[in-house]
């Protein structure tokens, strides 16, 4: 019989390793469970440092608590609404700090959960992250999540810039650019960067915003010159009506504030 190339005369040939690192499909099975829960739980602890980022509390802060819920047996389990415009921290006043957690794609596809969350505008963070990679010479890497990015979702992004340019959007425009970004597409660079030339403004609701630009036009004030004074009490404007006939026209978001973002179409 033919020997291998590279095989000692007389030794075994191994079987191939595979992620799991046994054949044993009960054993597989035992690990791909595991895993699972992992993924959720790592998912559940995402959502709420990002619930109370967004709430105003630092980031380290909010891993610190995190942490103690889990070492007193108690993690957090919050039902994670979207923010209403009822918030006690207004949209106004809140401050957004963007991170993702980009992952190392080399080390996962070898059953090997590593990653690290960045600022979104330091790709050199990304650097670091693979240079302590568990796997040699580790190149690939994507976002798998992110936090204090106003909903925005980058799940599999691997472009620095372009992630820096999203986070910067967010951090001083908040909620709004996430919305412009959900128009443009969060991967088209060159229609992300027209937000000012698109954007009109932010609103409580439709009517609010139908409202203020009747004001901008000075329609009541119209009415009442062309409208007899004892006839006046009787003649309204129906603002929903122009909110929802605008809306056809425009480009009207619900944000991930619960503010209405307006941009030009």
């Amino acid at each position: 019989m033919e020997k291998q190339p590279h095989q000692r005369k007389g030794a075994e040939q191994r079987p191939e390793v595979n992620s799991y690192g046994t054949d044993d499909p009960d054993r597989q099975a035992e690990i791909e469970r595991a895993r699972a829960d992992a993924s959720a739980e790592r998912k559940r602890n995402r959502a709420a440092l990002e619930h109370l980022v967004e709430g105003g509390m630092d980031p380290d802060e909010a891993e610190a608590v995190i942490e103690y819920a889990h070492s007193i047996g108690k993690p957090l389990s919050v039902e994670f609404a979207e923010p209403k415009t009822t918030d006690a921290m207004p949209e106004r006043e809140r401050r957004y700090r963007p991170q993702v957690y980009a992952i190392d794609v080399d080390s996962r596809e070898r059953g090997i959960q590593y990653g690290l969350w960045i600022e979104a505008e330091q790709d050199a963070d990304v650097v670091a992250m693979l240079a302590g990679s568990p796997t040699v010479n580790a190149t690939r890497w994507e976002v798998s999540a992110t936090q204090s990015f106003a909903g925005l979702d980058l799940d599999g992004l691997n472009d620095p810039k372009l992630i820096a340019q999203l986070g910067r959007g967010v951090r001083e425009h908040g909620a709004a650019y996430a919305a412009w970004a959900g128009i443009a597409g969060v991967r088209d660079a060159e229609e992300l960067a027209k937000f000012n030339d698109f954007f009109v403004g932010s609103y409580d609701s439709p009517e609010a915003w139908a409202r203020e630009v009747g004001s901008d036009l000075e329609w009541e004030s119209h009415l009442d010159e062309v409208v007899q004074p004892d006839l006046r009490s009787y003649v309204a404007i129906d603002y929903a009506n122009f909110a929802r006939e605008a809306m056809q026209q425009w480009d009207a978001v619900q944000g991930h504030d619960g503010r209405l973002h307006v941009f030009l179409r």
